[in-house]
């Protein structure tokens, strides 16, 4: 899957939501919040995938 700046995603293993902030050859430059403080990571673009929030109602969690 290709990714641009501003898509919100999660590691396919679950975890935080993040944005992606740039791309730079196989990787995906990324950021979001812990306790209000900004963090920053870099990941091969295989390990993430596109966060789809759930519908409103829904008992399907999208943490995994």
């Amino acid at each position: 899957m290709s990714f641009k700046p501003g898509d919100v995603v999660r590691l396919k293993s679950g975890g935080e939501k993040m944005t992606v902030e740039s791309l730079s050859d196989e990787l995906v430059h990324c950021v979001w919040f812990v306790d209000k403080k900004v963090q920053r990571e870099s990941f091969e673009g295989a390990t993430l995938k596109e966060y789809v929030a759930a519908a409103i109602g829904s008992s399907r969690s999208n943490f995994f």
